[in-house]
């Protein structure tokens, strides 16, 4: 037996296996886990295994830097195994190592296996509170070994996090029991030394927990206890906001920023700043992890859209413009600008003679590419690379013709916080298809890019920079999972930021294991070849202590803690509500009150989801609660000075599933709990009376009466009552005709049933006879004549009977608009129809409701996110096949239909091809899509009777429409006039547009080019393409300046935008002295601008849609 302290370097960790105790009696450990005994012969045979080192037996160590604390060997000498095998399982002797208590648990025979199983157990885990930090991270090895000769021995190791939860760990399969007693499996001789001694003999070695989760099973993981920080919510695939959002938070410049946007008078879900500064402080100040719903909900999202992928990048580049507009004319005005934007310069310098063409732009981020480079510092210098523009490429210089010259991009201002985009996603053209980057790519801890400054800069001083996030993506291009590692401060220590889990980790971690690998590699591990950088983080070294200066509470603005801190005080109560929720009832009441306010059958709907619910009053009631006080509790809640006059009755369901009130309770001094058991309730819902009525005896019963107007078709309460058991109908009946002021002798009476049934009552038998008891519900009517039901709307309703049958049929539908956007002003409607309304019926409904005619509403139902389909209209067809499943959006809740509104009947309208055509501004601005029929045999021309009545031509412009057709967001052709409509693509896009006065006035070296829309990669169109002419001679500066007025970009979005001239598929940048007029193209060459899509209508790879914030 030994003990010493060693600090060693190791090897990657091992796979930790499952703990004993997680298993069932049979203590059967899966075969993924510990490795089977046939792995374990195969590790004998090639390696070589000694007892008397420790470092051949022991799991190689977790990380090449972790500590050994100590290392132990335990020996437990059996002399009497024979006797052990009498008992199911036996104990060791305790020992100590690290100052705690030990042992060996042996099953001699097998834990329900044919295998001897060996367990370490930790005494003093077992002996700590479950909540308790205690643990000891351990690396052992256990070998059951042959006394007479140390060389024959079976083994097996393992890693563990010894903890009050995981108290024990071993191998149920240490090694066959034939093993003990035979020379088998590899062995000279048996285990077992003349059938009664053995030795088991344990090896351990405790590792250093350096970040505190080191084999950590993260059961019970409390993020904010042992880091200190909180992670967010993820609501479906927003990882890639969360480790935005996280990144910008841990730049506490902007979370002040952030904080000191006015928002005192703004709802949360309609006010993405307000949304914001509640995610930071719930992050600054809560104790669990925080919920991003509110702040989806500002950006105006649905479910959908917490349900796609989205880049980071991009989506960083959305929120920063939405926040920097709502920033203006605040204390927080200019702070984006002031952390995030750079300046670089792109010029061309003549070689021989002085001339320079340049321009100097903005910069949010910097993208940079990794195929091919191996660091960053690498990836720098590729940016600003020299290219020499020299023999058949010179350059037109102005004034001194074809020049030699040198073409680049130079910084000339760098920000303080810089967020650089690593290229991992690249556009293959073998593949016609994006792929993504895995490559080994190095970034530092510190990088100095003052090699990478123009010597002209006026920025001085140092420009050394720090590393403050990593942003990492693992997966591939058709999706994956984002994640953050990032510090809270200066050089600080590192966290892992996973959605909701925060972790330490080591710098190991956050940098060196996301470089990416070596795809040649094939020792490595699956999961790291997809995993890497896509996003870092630096930040000026000299200005770090101002942008990361701590925030204290008190520099949070004052409404913000108040409105914050009591919304938190509301859901601790809530929380603790809930945890406590099993000591109370949530009992439901109904007063004449709420009866008044039901329409359909019953007392009140409280379950049946298909009809209007009731919404009655409830109270939360501990359940060991007297019976007095509940009252009291109600009498308070209606206002009423005591409980003199409240009289309370239970409420249960019958077998015919009617919800009726039932008997009278007594006994004030019960409890609510003693009461629900002898009434055997199952819901608390009670009837309360604050009349005082009086029950005469046991010979009468409560009955509840309704009045049917069969003129109004609508139902009221009048009143309850006690009635004589013995009593005729027909003697009480003046009496009832009289509370419900129904006059005449035309009275007549109902009875409700059950839902679907109500029967005519035998006014001649009596109330006993009826079969009439406590509960049940009477309808009164007046019998109309003939005459009467002649004048009615609809003759059905003359009857309470046809009455009901129409509200157990009545379905609430919520009306979408086919076609409708975010910004769209056709709102979603809500109609309260019957199932068994015919396609024609329903949209007699609708057409007055959306102010359209009945005859041109086409209905549609869900068919995918994008994909409505039309219902095919048919003279039988009603509601409630219209919207049975497969029509309807699944799970939405409520049902849902479609509709379209079009322009002819929906009869001419299905003969016909419709054509939309939607007409677009100079400068791309879409207007409302026109939908034209056409006879399926017509062209083109037969378009323009339309088109030139409903299109507004600019002043000053050309008066000449045409027709373009776009696929993929490029421009594809001018649709002629003779062209058949049948031709036209369902795929494509059509546009009427007003032919530039420029295009229809051509001069001689003029020529046209078309233009196409995109965001990063030329595959993410997005927008309307349009031609362009080019003027001969003119040089691109003032083209770009002329294609920047035509779309109307603002000024500030400028910088952000980029120009490509594209062939083949191949994006050129363009330059300001490039003359376009002179650059030959071919057919399927176009300009391509890059820019942020504002849309939300852009082409994604794989369904995604384009980010779009539209609050």
């Amino acid at each position: 037996m030994w003990v010493r302290s060693v600090c060693v370097r190791a090897r990657r960790v091992q796979q930790k296996l499952p703990r004993m105790s997680d298993l069932a009696e049979n203590r059967a450990l899966p075969s993924q886990d510990t490795p089977p005994a046939e792995e374990t012969h195969e590790r004998a045979a090639t390696l070589s295994y000694r007892l008397s080192d420790a470092s051949s037996i022991l799991p190689p160590l977790p990380l090449p830097d972790a500590e050994t604390e100590a290392e132990y060997v335990h020996k437990w000498s059996i002399s009497n195994f024979k006797e052990l095998r009498a008992s199911k399982r036996v104990y060791s002797d305790e020992f100590v190592f690290l100052g705690s208590k030990w042992r060996i648990l042996l099953f001699p025979n097998g834990n329900n296996s044919d295998s001897l199983a060996v367990f370490l157990d930790s005494i003093d885990a077992a002996a700590q509170p479950k909540d308790s930090i205690w643990h000891v991270c351990l690396q052992f090895a256990i070998a059951a070994v042959n006394p007479s000769d140390e060389t024959v021995f079976k083994h097996n190791a393992a890693n563990h996090r010894y903890n009050p939860t995981e108290v024990d760990w071993g191998f149920n399969h240490l090694c066959k029991l034939k093993c003990l007693h035979e020379a088998v499996d590899g062995l000279s001789k048996p285990l077992v030394h003349e059938e009664n001694h053995l030795t088991i003999q344990v090896f351990m070695r405790a590792i250093k927990d350096e970040t505190g989760i080191l084999w950590h099973n993260f059961m019970n993981y409390d993020s904010k206890k042992t880091t200190g920080f909180l992670g967010l919510k993820n609501q479906g695939a927003t990882c890639y906001m969360n480790s935005l959002l996280q990144s910008l938070y841990f730049i506490n410049y902007f979370r002040s920023a952030v904080f000191n946007i006015p928002t005192d008078n703004e709802e949360p879900t309609k006010s993405i700043p307000l949304a914001l500064q509640r995610i930071f402080y719930q992050l600054q100040f809560s104790e669990q992890s925080v919920g991003t719903t509110e702040l989806t909900k500002s950006f105006g999202w649905d479910t959908l859209d917490s349900f796609m992928q989205h880049d980071v990048q991009e989506f960083n580049r959305v929120l920063q413009d939405n926040l920097e507009s709502k920033m203006k004319g605040t204390k927080a005005e200019g702070a984006i600008s002031k952390l995030f934007v750079g300046k670089y310069k792109s010029y061309i310098k003549c070689i021989n003679v002085d001339y320079e063409s340049s321009r100097i732009e903005d910069f949010y981020d910097i993208q940079l590419n990794v195929k091919g480079f191996k660091t960053l510092r690498d990836s720098f210098a590729d940016y600003i690379a020299v290219e020499t523009m020299d023999g058949d490429n010179k350059y037109q210089a102005e004034g001194h013709g074809l020049q030699d010259a040198r073409k680049g991009v130079v910084f000339t201002e760098f920000p303080p916080v810089l967020h650089l985009q690593l290229k991992r996603f690249e556009y293959d053209f073998e593949t016609d298809a994006m792929v993504k980057i895995n490559d080994r790519y190095e970034f530092p801890n510190e990088i100095d890019l003052a090699p990478f400054l123009d010597k002209d800069s006026t920025q001085k001083g140092p420009q050394k920079y720090i590393l403050h996030g990593v942003l990492v993506h693992a997966g591939d291009v058709a999706g994956g999972h984002y994640q953050a590692f990032l510090r809270a401060e200066k050089l600080g220590k590192w966290f892992k930021f996973d959605d909701d889990r925060v972790t330490p980790v080591s710098e190991k971690d956050a940098m060196e294991e996301n470089y990416g690998v070596d795809p040649g590699n094939p020792k490595t591990k699956l999961i790291k070849r997809f995993t890497n950088a896509y996003m870092l983080v630096y930040v000026r070294d000299s200005t770090a202590d101002e942008i990361l200066k701590p925030i204290t509470k008190q520099d949070i603005p004052e409404h913000l803690r108040r409105r914050f801190d009591e919304e938190k005080i509301l859901n601790e109560q809530k929380r603790k509500d809930r945890e406590e929720q099993h000591l109370f009832f949530n009992v439901q009441y109904i007063t004449d009150d709420d009866i008044v306010k039901h329409s359909g059958f019953d007392l009140c709907n409280l379950d049946d989801k298909s009809l209007a619910l009731s919404t009655v009053p409830s109270l939360r009631v501990k359940k060991d609660e007297k019976f007095s006080d509940f009252k009291k509790l109600v009498a308070d809640a209606l206002r009423l000075p005591n409980t003199d006059t409240v009289k309370v009755w239970n409420m249960v369901y019958r077998e015919n599933k009617t919800l009726r009130v039932h008997m009278e309770i007594l006994g004030d001094e019960k409890t609510l709990e003693e009461i629900k058991l002898e009434f055997k309730l199952g819901d608390m819902r009670f009837y309360v009376d604050t009349t005082g009525l009086q029950n005469p005896g046991e010979d009468h019963s409560l009955i509840f009466l309704k009045n049917y107007d069969p003129v109004s078709a609508k139902i009221s309460f009048v009143t309850k009552l006690f009635v004589d058991h013995s009593h005729r109908i027909a003697d009480v009946l003046p009496k009832l005709a009289g509370l419900a002021k129904v006059a005449g002798s035309n009275a007549k009476l109902y009875e409700e049933v059950r839902p679907g049934i109500v029967n005519a009552v035998d006014a001649t038998n009596t109330f006993a006879d009826a079969g009439l008891g406590s509960g049940d519900i009477l309808c009164i009517q007046n019998e109309l004549s003939p005459a009467e039901i002649d004048k009615l709307g609809d003759k059905r309703f003359s009857s309470v009977v046809y009455y009901f049958e129409d509200y157990r049929n009545r379905l609430p539908v919520i009306f979408k608009h086919k076609n409708k956007e975010k910004e769209a002003v056709i709102d979603d409607l809500e109609l309260v129809l019957s199932k068994r309304m015919t396609y024609e019926e329903v949209v007699a409904k609708l057409g007055p409701a959306v102010k359209w005619p009945a005859s041109r509403i086409q209905l549609l139902c869900f068919a995918g996110p994008s994909v409505k389909q039309p219902i095919k209209r048919s003279p039988t067809l009603t509601l409630t096949e219209m919207t049975s499943t497969g029509f309807v959006i699944p799970n939405a809740g409520v049902t849902t239909l479609y509709y379209e509104l079009l322009a002819v009947d929906l009869s001419v309208y299905e003969t016909q091809k419709v054509i939309r055509v939607t007409p677009v501004d100079s400068q791309g601005h879409e207007s409302d899509t026109l939908e034209i029929g056409v006879f399926k045999t017509g062209r083109a021309a037969d378009l323009w009777p339309v088109l030139k009545t409903k299109f507004v031509h600019a002043k000053g412009g050309s008066g000449q429409l045409r027709l373009f057709e776009a696929l993929n967001f490029k421009y594809t052709k001018i649709v002629s006039d003779t062209e058949f409509v049948s031709a036209i693509s369902d795929n494509a896009s059509l546009y009427v547009e007003e032919v530039p006065v420029e295009e229809s006035t051509l001069k001689d070296g003029d020529k046209v080019i078309s233009v196409a829309h995109f965001n990063k990669e030329i595959v993410r169109g997005h927008g309307v393409p349009f031609r362009f002419v080019l003027f001969r001679g003119e040089p691109f500066s003032a083209t770009r300046s002329r294609l920047i007025a035509k779309l109307g970009i603002l000024d500030k979005d400028v910088p952000k935008t980029k120009f490509f001239l594209i062939q083949g598929q191949k994006p050129k940048p363009l330059e300001d002295d490039d003359i376009l007029s002179d650059v030959e193209t071919h057919v399927g060459d176009y300009l391509g601008i890059d820019h942020v899509d504002r849309s939300g209508k852009a082409a994604r790879n794989g369904g995604e849609r384009a980010i779009k914030i539209f609050n």
